[in-house]
């Protein structure tokens, strides 16, 4: 669309389109040079998939790691950047990254609400390779008490249902294997938890829901403060239709706003951060592998490719559109959202198979890498695409699995709806579980004496389970000496199916160092900058850790917000 002089109906330096942890950095940061911003969300809650995550953050060489007794350097950084990205991304962007993420995220905790604590075990996903960490360059922010945010709390896009211990109230990355090891620490936390979540009770009636916000709730909820105690413009249920371009410069937007059309006037620029196209099935099925489908995603469910529709549209170019932040996910019938597993996959007593009852990869590794793995052993044969976790008791009596409780919490009995619905298949020998699920029995009983002998060692040479301390993050410290490894024996003996699942798509517009969309021609299209999962991810095919998304959508939201001051002015 065309500008025309003197038809603007509001007017304001940069328009923000999009409110999870991308565009409310920039918003902050643009507030914070000086520039009236109004900021924008299509939905009718604000946080965008950031809200639903785990709300982790990785940054090298932060602030945090001494005290976690984590010596780093951007040096470090780099050269373990440089090393997973296999010469995919320019060297250029990850530099930028290495230098400037930790200027934002100091920058944030000095000037806002914005607080982050590091994990200090939080391994990175490949802490062996070189420049890699054992702990702290991945960040969470503490709890949050959104009492102060009062009846707003109800504004902010609520956690997925799998973070929230009985659905009630979650708890940190920090504290994740207190939950799960299922001692008596374990029960003691537990009821604490529980306890202090009834002594809120107060607080959920005058806010709405629970006030004790951990996760990606607690950061959004930090920057959704911090953009209130600003006076930050927001809109709610207003979404971008068309930008506004006069020879090649990005003027403004018209935006839809609760039904109204309304051509808005950005001074500065427009800030693309509306998330990537996850849920939008003729997008995946134009540029992904197949077979996928939209249900299997865990991001929020307004990502249908906006922003990076938009950006086309003004001459914007693409990559990485075949990729996603994969994880390996599993689904109820009939019911929504899905539950990733990234904790199962790793736990001993269990173990992945195809429709061929063998194992395809090491199910402990990378939840990227897991998918890789998932939809490289199908090679559009259908030979993967549902693949099963099978289990035994003791995995079922000891830990969660997908929306389950562990059995010490639930029996069988107690749990009989997750049978009688198909998602879990349940029989008293491998032969009837493989019978039941239609695997080969003979293949399956091979496929887990196999594992089994190698598992009683500690041992995976088919697949190295467990040699990375990545892999045995989220593993069980009672199970030795693998942690990860156990043997599937004990009957009765359980399956669910599992599928290529993903938190979000990670290719979009192509961005130079400071968030500027760029033509095929590598030339900057004046007034339009992108980040998050709406522009194509410095990361390139690989994840370098927890919170490996969220980190550079924030850093580069940031320097959106600078580029588009200093664009402007000439500075």
């Amino acid at each position: 669309m065309t500008s025309t002089e003197h038809s603007w109906d509001k007017e304001v330096d940069l328009l923000v389109v999009g409110s999870g942890g991308g565009g409310m950095a920039a918003a902050l940061r643009a507030h914070d040079l000086g520039s009236e911003v109004l900021l924008i969300e299509k939905g009718d809650l604000y946080g965008g998939s950031t809200a639903i995550s785990g709300g982790v953050c990785w940054v090298g060489n932060n602030r945090h790691m001494p005290k976690a007794g984590i010596q780093d350097s951007d040096e470090e950084t780099l050269t373990y950047l440089k090393h997973i990205t296999k010469g995919e991304v320019a060297e250029e962007k990850i530099t930028t990254y290495v230098r400037e993420s930790n200027r934002v995220i100091n920058y944030l905790h000095d000037n806002s609400q914005v607080k982050f604590t590091a994990v200090a075990k939080y391994t990175d996903y490949y802490p062996e390779a070189p420049g890699g960490k054992m702990g702290a360059r991945s960040m969470e922010c503490p709890r949050f008490n959104a009492k102060v945010l009062g009846p707003r709390l109800m504004e902010l896009q609520r956690p997925h249902i799998q973070s929230q211990i009985m659905g009630k109230f979650g708890i940190m990355a920090g504290e994740a294997h207190q939950a799960l090891v299922g001692n008596w620490r374990t029960k003691f936390f537990m009821v604490w938890q529980f306890i202090k979540y009834l002594l809120r009770s107060g607080a959920r009636k005058r806010c709405g829901r629970d006030t004790s916000l951990t996760a990606g709730n607690s950061l959004m909820a930090r920057f959704f403060t911090s953009l209130i105690d600003r006076n930050v413009e927001m809109w709610k249920e207003s979404s971008a239709q068309e930008l506004i371009i006069e020879d090649g410069h990005v003027l403004g937007a018209l935006v839809e706003k609760t039904g109204q059309s309304l051509r808005i006037r950005a001074r500065q620029g427009v800030v693309l951060a509306a998330g990537g196209f996850e849920h939008n099935q003729d997008m995946r099925n134009q540029y992904q592998k197949q077979p996928i489908k939209t249900e299997w995603n865990v991001g929020n469910t307004l990502n249908v490719g906006d922003g990076i529709k938009l950006g086309l549209t003004a001459g914007g170019t693409l990559d990485l559109m075949d990729e996603a932040w994969w994880t390996p996910i599993c689904q109820v019938p009939g019911k929504t959202p899905a539950f990733v597993l990234v904790v199962e996959k790793s736990l001993p007593h269990g173990l992945f198979v195809n429709n061929q009852a063998k194992r395809f990869t090491n199910e402990a590794a990378p939840y990227i890498d897991v998918v890789h793995g998932i939809y490289g052993d199908d090679d559009g044969q259908g030979k993967t695409i549902p693949a099963w976790l099978i289990f035994d008791a003791t995995f079922r009596q000891r830990f969660p699995v997908g929306p389950v409780p562990p059995g010490y919490a639930a029996s069988d009995g107690v749990m009989k709806r997750f049978f009688k619905n198909g998602f879990l298949t349940k029989a008293d020998s491998l032969t009837a579980l493989a019978e039941k699920i239609d695997l080969d029995p003979v293949q399956l009983q091979e496929t887990i004496n196999r594992f089994n002998t190698n598992a009683r060692q500690g041992l995976d040479p088919d697949f190295g389970r467990g040699k990375s301390a990545s892999d045995r993050y989220y593993g069980d410290p009672r199970v030795k000496p693998n942690p990860c490894l156990g043997p599937v024996e004990t009957a009765p003996f359980y399956a669910i199916r599992i599928y290529p699942g993903d938190l979000g798509t990670k290719g979009g517009l192509i961005t130079d160092t400071q968030s500027r969309v760029l033509r095929e021609d590598g030339t900057a299209i004046a007034g339009l900058y992108a980040t998050g999962n709406c522009s194509a991810s410095m990361m390139g095919r690989t994840y370098p850790g927890a919170g490996g998304t969220i980190g550079p959508a924030i850093t580069f939201g940031f320097l959106a917000a600078e580029a588009a001051a200093q664009d402007t002015t000439g500075g």
